[in-house]
């Protein structure tokens, strides 16, 4: 059984670090403040998300975008990640984001490795979406609710 670790599936990455003092500053937690200011973010992931710097507003700090280009930000507050103007539910904290990411990043190296098509054409193997979903339920259940963006994600690849 293949162990992936982010150089197989970010291995060509530039990562975004953001300055700790926006978080230290909201007493985020060391787990977040790893995730975002020492490891960093690549600057694009699957499903189709682009990371990069952008200047605090007074509540919220923009961090990237998703695949139909809706701003994905930090509620500086609660710190919980969200998309879009309607504020769609991504992660309930930059750390748990992070972790989404990679567990999304080695089910795509699985589903490459048995049908090289599979992501791009939205067939990947139910066993394998269903694998995401269980870790992503373990880490961070509130992104599999209603209309939350994991749970989106996971209808879009054909599984719910």
């Amino acid at each position: 059984m293949t162990k992936y670790t982010e150089k197989n599936y970010w291995e060509d990455a530039d990562y975004i670090k953001w300055d700790r003092n926006i978080f230290t500053e909201v007493n985020a937690p060391i787990s977040d403040i790893r995730a975002l200011c020492e490891l960093g973010l690549p600057d694009w992931a699957a499903p189709n998300i682009n990371f990069d710097n952008y200047i605090p507003e007074s509540e919220t700090l923009k961090i990237g975008e998703d695949r139909d280009d809706r701003e994905i930000f930090i509620d500086l507050k609660s710190l919980k990640v969200l998309v879009g103007s309607d504020k769609q539910f991504l992660n309930s904290s930059p750390y748990k984001l992070r972790k989404a990411l990679q567990a999304y990043a080695i089910m795509v190296e699985k589903a490459i490795v048995i049908d090289e098509d599979s992501i791009i054409e939205n067939r990947v193997k139910t066993s394998l979406v269903q694998e995401l979903k269980e870790e992503l339920k373990v880490l961070d259940p509130s992104c599999l609710t209603e209309d939350a963006f994991w749970s989106n994600e996971i209808a879009r690849l054909g599984c719910s």
